[in-house]
């Protein structure tokens, strides 16, 4: 059943390149961007699942001269390749932001290879806790982060984390550790079937969340089959102080991924 709603992610990933282009995922005159702002590499291991995650965190120009302090956007799969052995999420997203002027820090967070262990549950819970627990304090520590403008970016399997790391914290009261949560394309994760994650979902029905929750996708990708029900059913339940929206795109599985980033930067960030 995960197929129905979860493209082959090798052979979508292999035809991105020239979807990016026509999303606006690069340049106008088809080149790369001019390098502007910071890239920083490290690693961090966990704690809480013994995993070693590379970092990759990008300070745009301004962060340099100087002296507030900027929105974070934690991206999930930041060394998922897009079109070729050197282009990866994280620098698909720096391209995004560095055509779009925007003034944000970007984490990106490696560790591809082991999404089908940490986006779904019961790992999720894990690596959820990696990152809020051990990686946005040491971003904060580090870096001029605003602790109340974080955003967490996934896409497929990584849109069902961003839902799943919302629905964790409220089902165990805990406040929302983002001030925005972006799901792009939203998989069922472990469940067979939309069904499984809406009644996933519906175990915080009643429960405060203050915080902006973006569902979007592609037209003929998991959007109308997960994305919509739950935005509807989230809609109708009774969830103070969470803002919803909703985007959908004429274009891949995948290729939804940059014009979500492209709008929620320009509505949430900018």
């Amino acid at each position: 059943m995960h197929t129905e709603f979860q493209q082959t992610r090798r052979a979508a990933l292999i035809a991105v390149a020239a979807t990016l282009a026509a999303c606006g995922g690069g340049s106008g005159d088809g080149e790369a961007p001019p390098e502007v702002g910071q890239v920083i590499n490290s690693t961090m291991k966990s704690a809480f699942n013994g995993s070693t995650y590379p970092i990759q965190v990008f300070l745009p120009q301004a962060y340099a001269t100087g002296t507030t302090t900027l929105p974070v956007i934690y991206a999930t799969e930041g060394d998922a390749q897009y079109g070729g052995p050197n282009i990866s999420r994280f620098d698909t997203f720096k391209a995004v932001m560095q055509r779009l002027g925007t003034q944000a820090i970007l984490v990106g967070i490696g560790g591809t290879a082991w999404r089908g262990i940490d986006f779904l549950m019961p790992g999720a819970a894990k690596y959820l806790d990696f990152i809020v627990k051990e990686l946005v304090p040491a971003v904060e520590r580090q870096y001029r982060a605003d602790p109340r403008r974080r955003a967490l970016s996934g896409l497929s399997h990584g849109g069902y984390f961003v839902v799943a790391a919302l629905i964790l914290e409220a089902r165990a009261g805990v406040a929302p550790s983002f001030s925005h949560y972006l799901s792009t394309e939203c998989s069922v994760g472990e469940h067979t079937s939309p069904a499984g994650v809406l009644a996933f979902e519906k175990q915080i029905d009643g429960k405060p969340l203050p915080t902006t929750l973006f569902l979007a996708g592609a037209s003929g990708g998991n959007h109308p089959l997960v994305s919509i029900p739950l935005f509807n059913q989230m809609a109708s339940q009774s969830l103070p102080g969470l803002v919803m929206h909703k985007a959908e795109y004429n274009t891949t599985h995948v290729g939804a991924d940059v014009p979500a980033f492209e709008e929620a930067l320009k509505r949430f960030v900018s």
